[in-house]
């Protein structure tokens, strides 16, 4: 029964993350959305609160970055790419944002999970545009270089932090839905009261 429990509750949180992989890959083209406003910041939070392997917890949000990216990249250039320039300051934005979701596991209440969603959303502000200053050539490596890379990327924060936030509340609000309507799923440390 345990195996079972663990099987079920392991498909679930996989079709959450499936799930929010499709729609950041097809909805962008369908519907359009504003600037940053995507699933993947959330994914890696809630990867990190609820899948139990350790390993786990960095692979799905890891893996579902990637096979969007690979999508996405081949709909609007035309080419298959594996990676991108600078990819890695991003990644390494999710694997720090999956720890995030880790300090998350015991203590799930709206208020952790929207500081956790804009520390997020800051997370990625901060280290993804480093990258882009320190990697790009767009920008002087210089103080002031480092200032206006900064300041061209303030309109992008706003639909990264409402995104981080709609998508946040939707996963583990629906995982906790899904959880009190089918006992099985539920989790003893987590709650949103």
């Amino acid at each position: 029964m345990e195996t079972k429990k663990v099987n079920l509750r392991f498909t679930v949180l996989l079709g959450i993350v499936a799930v929010a992989t499709v729609t950041r890959i097809f909805t962008p083209p369908l519907l359009g959305h504003p600037s940053n406003f995507s699933p993947i910041d959330a994914i890696a939070l809630f990867s990190g609160c609820y899948f139990a392997g350790r390993l786990t917890k960095f692979i799905v949000p890891l893996l579902s970055v990637w096979v969007g990216d690979v999508f996405i990249n081949y709909m609007y250039l035309h080419k298959l790419m594996l990676f991108y320039d600078g990819f890695y300051w991003q990644y390494g934005c999710y694997v720090l944002m999956t720890l995030l979701g880790s300090l998350l596991a015991y203590r799930v209440t709206p208020v952790n999970l929207m500081s956790a969603s804009l520390s997020s959303s800051a997370l990625f502000f901060v280290v993804s545009n480093f990258g882009v200053w320190v990697g790009s050539g767009m920008y002087p490596h210089t103080a002031s270089g480092l200032v206006a890379c900064y300041t061209a990327a303030i309109p992008f924060l706003s639909g990264t932090a409402i995104g981080d936030l709609i998508y946040s509340a939707l996963f583990f609000g629906s995982f906790q839905w899904a959880g009190k309507r089918f006992p099985i799923l539920a989790l003893r440390h987590t709650s949103l009261k």
